[in-house]
Parts: structure tokens; C-alpha cells; sequence
């Protein structure tokens, strides 16, 4: 009889370590969908608004600000490839804009074809970047 309650107790110790061990995993698996969302939003929030980019021409202050404000946590969840990335991204939209303000209001001649073509230069940095975007999010999202 002494063995049977051995046996009992064995088994329901062999019982609780393979639910403990469930537990585990699906506690990683939930850690990397829940990892997975959170990067993936900062992907969508840098390929909304460089998609806004390309289409638009244009850029505002605002824009740029609701940009960095959507990506704010990347820096938690990328290394610092992404955050740089996103940087550039961020600097390349505010030259856009300072190059368009001062445009606006140049004269022609030299001065505005100069300004002309720095904006032309922008513009399709931006347009490069949309492919280029999820070949660089592509090692965090897998």
C-alpha cells in the first residue's frame, strides 16, 4: 500500500512540473506576441507617415512631433540601429520642411534652384525609404 501513495505522489509531482512547464512556455510565447505588437505599431507609425511623406510632398511641424511622439518607446524595444533610423527619418522631415519654408519665400535665381533641388534631394531619400523600411524592421518582427 506504502507503494501506491508513492506512486500517487510521483505522478502528481511528474502532473504538476508538466503544467508548470506549459506555463512557461506559454508565458514566453504571450512575451513575444506582446513584444511583437508593440514593435510592430512602431513599424506601422514609421511606414504611415513616410507613405504621408512621399505622397504629400510636404511636411509640418506638427507631423513631424506626432511622428516621434508614435515611436517614442522604440527606444525600449530596439536596438540602437532602429532608434537611430528612426532619427534620421525624423531630421530628414524637418530639413524637408525648414528647405520648403525657406522656398516659399526665396526669390528666383540661384539661392531658390539650389533650394529646388536639396528639396528634390529629400523627397526621394523619403520615396528610398519605404522599402527600405521593412527590410530594416524585418529582424525585430520574426
Amino acid at each position: 500500500m506504502d507503494d501506491v501513495w508513492k506512486l500517487i505522489a510521483l505522478l502528481l509531482a511528474a502532473f504538476g512540473g508538466y503544467v508548470a512547464y506549459q506555463q512557461f512556455r506559454l508565458g514566453r510565447e504571450k512575451f513575444k506576441l506582446d513584444l511583437f505588437e508593440k514593435r510592430f505599431s512602431v513599424f506601422a507609425a514609421g511606414r504611415k507617415f513616410l507613405s504621408q511623406l512621399a505622397t504629400e510632398g510636404q511636411v509640418s511641424i506638427a507631423q513631424v512631433l506626432q511622428f516621434q511622439a508614435s515611436v517614442a518607446e522604440a527606444s525600449f524595444l530596439f536596438e540602437s540601429d532602429i532608434n537611430e533610423y528612426l532619427a534620421d527619418i525624423a531630421k530628414h522631415a524637418l530639413r524637408m520642411h525648414a528647405v520648403q519654408a525657406k522656398l516659399a519665400v526665396a526669390s528666383s535665381g540661384e539661392e531658390r534652384s539650389r533650394l529646388t533641388e536639396e528639396d528634390a534631394e529629400i523627397s526621394t531619400w523619403i520615396a528610398d525609404q519605404l522599402p527600405r523600411l521593412e527590410s530594416k524592421f524585418a529582424p525585430y518582427l520574426k
